[in-house]
Formats: structure tokens, C-alpha cells, sequence
């Protein structure tokens, strides 16, 4: 390569939430992939270096972009310098706190034709923008993280196809024809164009097959990304999360084109990340024919229900969906019996509507004869979301709340489609197995570059009830109970007390003898008549325990782990104690075989 001074401004976000992420998070992702860089705490600094302030003439103007959308605190953003031209496209797809980077290169003769073949997407894309003058030429790169979460407003206010091509047209342009702009107000109701959202300062986090269902205490997904950059910053490997819970991780893995795998306990949360990860495979618009297929075959299928419900026919018939015109009969009696059945289990407002949960059933037996896995698959979670809708959120007819999901999430992946036509986000390997963290017998031995988590931490969420309706309607677990009982962290589960006080005082006890901090703050419980909270505490320690054992297991030698965590309060006497999860679990990896360096746990 040839020998010049290459200069690099990052500029930050101006919807970045704390100074924690922007002076640590930020910091660390790109010191991973770019190496040191410093802060820059007003980006009118930048102009004091003169090779930006080359491009401050009237017909560059770098001026008014840096000042475009500025971001909020005492940091604008990092620059840093290299001696060599680098291969950028890494830093434009995986950033998450840098929304736009600047590179002034000296304008020798072949500048411009070598960066063109490190970086050819987007030099031939619409994400950058090319100023020049006599001594230097300056790039102007938006990254991939701006794009994706600023889609999150395309799908808000797109209603068909044409309208989703439009609004990504106007997206990819925003930042360089409307500097100038003075947007509606963020409080105004009517009237707003989509560009007027682009400039509220917020942080989408459902974008595109991140909102594919419902979910409660999900990842934050800027921060994953970092943290994915930062334990692993090499093109190519496998990231695990074996907390996968609604796939975060793995989808933002995805984004970023590396290969991912999931373990959950609950079979919903593992369709949810399988679904997500997997249905951007899917041809649009095959899947677009079969959703207008199926939501046809429902509405023939509850009229003829509705018939037999009358006494006018003892069997019902629908075309199957695998576009044979065979009719299957199915008893109406078989039906009626499993919703009834079906309903002693759930919860109002189900429980007390038994047409819909009849409906309910009709749909996942028609989608169950699907032979497309992956189309059958998105169907089985968009009835999991409908059923999640209809309990909680909406007052619609289940068929009528069914489509309008459907065609949402349809339109979410044709988005996808079409801005991977133009940023090329690549679609990597996912799998995600139905398994206890505990004992991941799926995963093989040092197979695994990098580990992102959330543990349940104990006593924290109920993570499982919500999914209750689901999981019995969808059969997708044999038992509940015994499903709620495996849950770790579930601040509900009942555990044998006697069992619990024995492990307590065994002299082979795993948690007191590798972490100090987790036996005094089990004991200070225990001994302040917090039982209850004591032996909870404890099993959560123990949980992980055997949890962080089987990570190590699959981990490669001298690879990264990060695990975020927050801490739990209990009330002892007149005061909450703290029990800090963090430092216990720092306690047992380094027990384990965990270098300290290689163990990330923070509270976020």
C-alpha cells in the first residue's frame, strides 16, 4: 500500500442516551476495530486541523454537515490517524455510536481508485459523499447503523411496496440534501413528513426483524452491537448468546454479517430468534403470495366453522396450504373440546373468549401444514405476536388483528431486502436450539470466538408469564409448570427449601467457595430473616455457575466474553442491600478459568 497521512473524524450519534456510552462504549468499539483515536469534544475543533479546513470553501462546505444533527454532551466524536490506507468497510457496517465518518487523504493520483476497491459498495452506493480540492479529497461516509435504526420510520409510515421504495429513496438522501432544513415540531400531530422524524432525537430500537413480537426487558441493541465490536472485532466467527431471550444479539450479529448461535429454555424465545435471524432469507415475494394464501383460507375456514357451530355440518374442510385443492376434514367436535380445554389454562381476557382461541387453533393447524420451513416458521411467530396483540393490545377481530401483523412484518423484510440491495448487510448463519445454558450438549468444545449475554438475573422479571398464552395455544411446550420451574431467575419458581439450606451448609458449596462476595451477601440475607431471598439468591449463583462452566467449555482459548447484568435490592431491616451480580459473577469466571481482562459485567 502506498505510504500517506490518512486523517478519520467520528462523529457520535445525537441520540445517544448517557455519557457512559459515549466516553466508554464508543471508545471501546473503536479502539477494537480501528485502533487509538482521541476525543474530540466539539467538532469545530476538527476545523482547527487544516486538512478539514481545506474543505471549508464554498463549494465544499464540510462546515455544514459536521454541524448537521449535533451531538449532545461534551463529546462530539474521535479522530485518529493512519500512516496506511485500511480497509474501512468494517467500520461503516459495525459501528454503533458513530454515525458518520470523515477521512481526508492526500490527493495523490491513485487516492481516490484505492479507495474505491477497499470500500466498492459504497463508493458505488448512496451512503457517501466525495468533496476535492487541489491538495486533498475528503470522504464523507454515513455508517450502516444510522440506516437502520432511522428505517424504523419507513415502516411506521409505509403502507404498501411503492411506498417502502420511496422512503428509503428519501432516506438514503436526507443527510445530504436536507442540511438546512428546519423540521416540523416533535410534538406535532398532523402533518409531519417522514423527514421530519429523521430529526427527532430518539433511539429506535425495534427496527426492521427487531420488532418481530413482543418481548419484555429486551437487549438494547446499539449497545450489543458495541460490545459485539468490542469482544470480536474480526469479519468472520461465531458469536454465541446463550441468553438469547428475543434474539437481539443474534440479529444484530446479523446486521453485521457474522455468523451467530442462540440457546433458550423457553421454545418461544427460540422461534422468536430463529424467525428473526432467518425470515430475511425468505424471497418476498413468494412470502407475500403465501400470507394472501393463508389469510384466504382462514376466512373460508372460519365461515365454514361457523356453519358447523350451527349444526349444519358435523366436519369442516379447507384448502391445504400446500396449494393442492384437497379438502381435510376436521371435527368440530376435536376443535371445540381443545379450546375448551385450552382456556381452563390461560388467563383473561382469553379465557373468557372461546370463539378466538377456536380461531387460534384453526390458524396454527393450517399453518403447521406449511412445507416451507422457514415461511412456516415466520407464520408460527406472527400467530405468536396476533395471540400476544389481541390478549393485550388491540380490541380488533383476531382474523382482522392477524393480517395487519402479517402485512407488517412483511413489510418489514421487503425493507430489509431493499436496503441490503444498497448497503449489502450480508445474511450470515443463525441457529438457535431449544437448551438449558447449564448444559449446552448442542454446542461442541472451543468452537465458540465470542459470548454476549443478559442473564435472567433473579428476581428481576417475570420473563415467562407473558409467553404463557402462546406457549399452551401453540403446543409448544408439554408442560408449563415444568417449564416456568427450569426458568432460571424466575423470581415465582418454588424450590425445595430443605434441598437449598443442605447445599448451604455442604462444605462442597460451589458458590460460597468461589466467590466471596456472593457468600456474604447470601448470608447477610439468610441471617436477617430474608430466607426467602437468601435461597434465592443463592440458586441464581449456583444457576450460573454451572452456566459460566459450560461457557468456558465452548469457548476458544483467549476469546472475549461480556456479560451485562444489573444488580438486585432486598429490603433488610430499615434498609435495601445491594447484591452486586456483577462482582459475584466475575467471582465464579475467574473461579472457572476466566482471566479478568476476558470477563466483561457491568450494570447498564
Amino acid at each position: 500500500m502506498i505510504k500517506m497521512k490518512i486523517e478519520f473524524f467520528f462523529k457520535l450519534f445525537n441520540n445517544i442516551k448517557s455519557e457512559h456510552e459515549s466516553k466508554h462504549l464508543a471508545f471501546l468499539e473503536l479502539k477494537a476495530l480501528f485502533g487509538e483515536v482521541n476525543p474530540i469534544s466539539n467538532v469545530l475543533d476538527i476545523l482547527r486541523k487544516k486538512s478539514f479546513d481545506n474543505f471549508t470553501d464554498e463549494e465544499n462546505r464540510i462546515q455544514d454537515s459536521l454541524m448537521q444533527e449535533l451531538p449532545y454532551g461534551d463529546l462530539h466524536g474521535y479522530y485518529g490517524t493512519k500512516d496506511e490506507l485500511i480497509d474501512i468497510t468494517s467500520l461503516v457496517k459495525r459501528l454503533a455510536y458513530t454515525k458518520e465518518i470523515y477521512i481526508v487523504l492526500p490527493s495523490e493520483e491513485n487516492s481516490l481508485t484505492i479507495l474505491t476497491k477497499v470500500y466498492p459498495n459504497g463508493i458505488e452506493g448512496k451512503n457517501v459523499q466525495i468533496c476535492k480540492n487541489d491538495k486533498q479529497v475528503l470522504f464523507r461516509i454515513i455508517t450502516h447503523q444510522y440506516y437502520l435504526e432511522k428505517s424504523q420510520y419507513i415502516s411506521k409510515l409505509s403502507r404498501n411496496e411503492e411506498e417502502i421504495n420511496k422512503n428509503i429513496d428519501t432516506l438514503l438522501k436526507h443527510l445530504f440534501v436536507n442540511q438546512y432544513r428546519i423540521p416540523a415540531s416533535s410534538t406535532m400531530a398532523v402533518g409531519k413528513r417522514l423527514i421530519d422524524y429523521f430529526a427527532i432525537r430518539e433511539e429506535p430500537s425495534l427496527y426492521l426483524n427487531h420488532y418481530m413480537h413482543p418481548y419484555k426487558g429486551k437487549f438494547h441493541p446499539k449497545m450489543v452491537r458495541a460490545l459485539i465490536n468490542y469482544v470480536y472485532p474480526n469479519q468472520t466467527g461465531l458469536i454465541l448468546d446463550n441468553f438469547c431471550g428475543s434474539g437481539t444479539t443474534l440479529v444484530e450479529a446479523g446486521y453485521m454479517n457474522i455468523d451467530s448461535v442462540g440457546v433458550e429454555i423457553n421454545p418461544l424465545s427460540a422461534l422468536m430468534c430463529n424467525v428473526k435471524t432467518n425470515s430475511v432469507k425468505i424471497e418476498p415475494s413468494k412470502l407475500k403470495e403465501e400470507i394472501e394464501k393463508l389469510l384466504e383460507e382462514l376466512k373460508i375456514q372460519f365461515e365454514n366453522f361457523n356453519f358447523a357451530k350451527k349444526g349444519q355440518s358435523k366436519l369442516i374442510g379447507y384448502i391445504s396450504t400446500n396449494g393442492q385443492d384437497e379438502l381435510k376434514p376436521i371435527l368440530l367436535n376435536k376443535i371445540a373440546l381443545e379450546a375448551k380445554e385450552k382456556s381452563k389454562l390461560l388467563r383473561r381476557p382469553l379465557k373468557e373468549d372461546i370463539s378466538k382461541v377456536e380461531e387460534i387453533i384453526i390458524a396454527r393447524d393450517i399453518i403447521n401444514d406449511s412445507e416451507d420451513e422457514l415461511i412456516k416458521e415466520f407464520l408460527r411467530l406472527s400467530l405468536s405476536g396476533t395471540i400476544s396483540d389481541i390478549n393485550r393490545r388491540t380490541r380488533k377481530s383476531f382474523l382482522e388483528a392477524f393480517e395487519v401483523r402479517l402485512k407488517d412484518l412483511y413489510h418489514r423484510l421487503y425493507l430489509f431486502n431493499k436496503l441490503n440491495e444498497t448497503l449489502d448487510f450480508g445474511i450470515p448463519e443463525s441457529a438457535t436450539f431449544i437448551s438449558d445454558t447449564r448444559e449446552m450438549t448442542e454446542i461442541k468444545e472451543e468452537t465458540i470466538d465470542a459470548i454476549i449475554n443478559s442473564p435472567p438475573y433473579s428476581t428481576a422479571l417475570d420473563y415467562i408469564r407473558n409467553d404463557e398464552p402462546q406457549l399452551i395455544l401453540l403446543n409448544l411446550v408439554k408442560s408449563f409448570e415444568e417449564l416456568e420451574k427450569n426458568m432460571m431467575g424466575n423470581p415465582r419458581v418454588n424450590f425445595d427449601r430443605n434441598e437449598m439450606n443442605r447445599m448451604i451448609q455442604s462444605d462442597n458449596n460451589l458458590v460460597f467457595s468461589s466467590s466471596n462476595e456472593g457468600k456474604r451477601f447470601v448470608k447477610i440475607l439468610m441471617d436477617n430473616n430474608r430466607e426467602d431471598a437468601g435461597l434465592r439468591a443463592f440458586k441464581f449463583f449456583l444457576d450460573m455457575h454451572f452456566s459460566l462452566k459450560e461457557m468456558f467449555r465452548v469457548q476458544k482459548p483467549g476469546t472475549k466474553c461480556a456479560i451485562v447484568i444489573g444488580n438486585n435490592h432486598f429490603k433488610v431491616n430499615d434498609h435495601y442491600l445491594e447484591i452486586a451480580n456483577d462482582v459475584v459473577l466475575e467471582e465464579i469466571g475467574i473461579s472457572i478459568g476466566y482471566k479478568k481482562d476476558l470477563v466483561i459485567l457491568r450494570e447498564l
